[in-house]
């Protein structure tokens, strides 16, 4: 196996692509990501703010806005996992595969509390519409993310086995509009050298992109599911099923929270994709209060957190969460507490 050959063409890759994210950071986003309503509004904020260097800040913290981002896929694409972005929540609607070619990661599923470890030559296959994210752990870790669309994916050129393929079982439901359980597998790779040149051949036609690349790729993927079919029960380390996702009423009150200083009812709403006055009510019904209520509850609390902890003026208070006349805000306080800002800020400071 020509492993070095690997290792340089994963490194040159890796090097070309966390240039282009710190010279055309928003240009990345917007290729990358579906833009939801609460991102923008989010980008709007910063911008009212004057404070633009929190839009090229932590990107961990600029993408959970608004929940897990779909990411947008037009065509295949392989790449190593880039380490500086660290671990971020997400979904998509393709197919991914994730091999630890060196080192080991950290693989969440659904939320930042459920993970478990993905060793050295174990590969994940995640079906779309999970949400999942990836911790780099170790020394120089290679982390190698294949994304498949739909129409890379030649199933029907297997026959029907005779017996009970998982994978087979697996690119069915995903490619069935009708099944909408998501799923993800997890294998441990023995045979690491036909693995690494079938990445190897994937990575040079992505990038070189000859004459009939997608072909090529697309004959490169057959083989790769092929040998998945025929993985031993006991290389297979987990089948995992997960039952559809609902509308959660914690992650929209999390969504709420995180972005209290500009969300809108509209934007949740658009962004969860329900309608407002059925969102309203299922906020009321939880909270026994309203999206406004409970808004003005949220922005209150971090406003007496301000007055304690820091020297910033009700007018920079104001601003901070979500508020752009100091005066309104003054009223609003003075209404929810029964003293001013000024009063709270002197008592707690006696």
């Amino acid at each position: 196996m020509r492993q070095e050959e690997l290792v340089r063409v994963i490194e040159r890759q890796d090097e070309k692509n966390t240039r282009f994210i710190k010279e055309n950071f928003r240009q990345m986003i917007e290729n990358e990501f579906v833009v939801g309503n609460i991102l923008i509004s989010y980008l709007d904020f910063i911008e009212k703010n004057n404070n633009p260097e929190l839009y090229y800040g932590d990107f961990n913290e600029l993408i959970k806005k608004g929940g897990p981002p779909t990411k947008k896929l037009k065509d295949f694409d392989i790449s190593k996992q880039i380490t500086s972005q660290g671990m971020y929540l997400h979904k998509h609607t393709y197919i991914e595969v994730d091999y630890v070619y060196r080192g080991c990661c950290t693989y969440y599923i659904d939320n930042e509390t459920n993970a478990f470890q993905l060793k050295e030559k174990e590969l994940c296959i995640v079906n779309q519409n999970v949400v999942h994210g990836i911790e780099i752990q170790g020394e120089d870790p290679i982390v190698i993310k294949c994304m498949i669309p739909f129409e890379y994916i030649e199933i029907d050129q297997f026959p029907k086995p005779g017996q009970e393929v998982v994978v087979m079982n697996f690119l069915r439901h995903a490619m069935n509009e009708n099944i909408t359980k998501p799923t993800y597998l997890i294998f441990r790779i023995e045979d690491t050298e036909y693995m690494e040149e079938l990445i190897y051949h994937m990575f040079c036609e992505f990038l070189g992109k000859p004459y009939g690349w997608r072909r090529a790729v697309k004959n490169h993927l057959s083989n790769l599911f092929l040998y998945l079919m025929r993985v031993k029960e006991e290389e297979l380390v987990q089948a995992v099923e997960m039952e559809e996702e609902n509308l959660n009423i914690t992650k929209v009150l999390d969504c709420i929270r995180k972005n209290y200083q500009y969300i809108t009812l509209r934007d949740l709403a658009k962004d969860f994709h329900f309608h407002e006055n059925y969102l309203s009510r299922m906020i009321k019904q939880h909270c026994q209060m309203s999206f406004r209520e409970l808004l003005c509850e949220i922005r209150i609390k971090e406003a007496k957190k301000l007055l304690m902890d820091t020297e910033l003026s009700v007018t920079e208070i104001s601003a901070r969460i979500g508020y752009q006349k100091p005066n309104f805000f003054f009223k609003l306080f003075k209404d929810h507490c029964g003293k001013t800002p000024i009063e709270f800020r002197n008592e707690c400071r006696r």
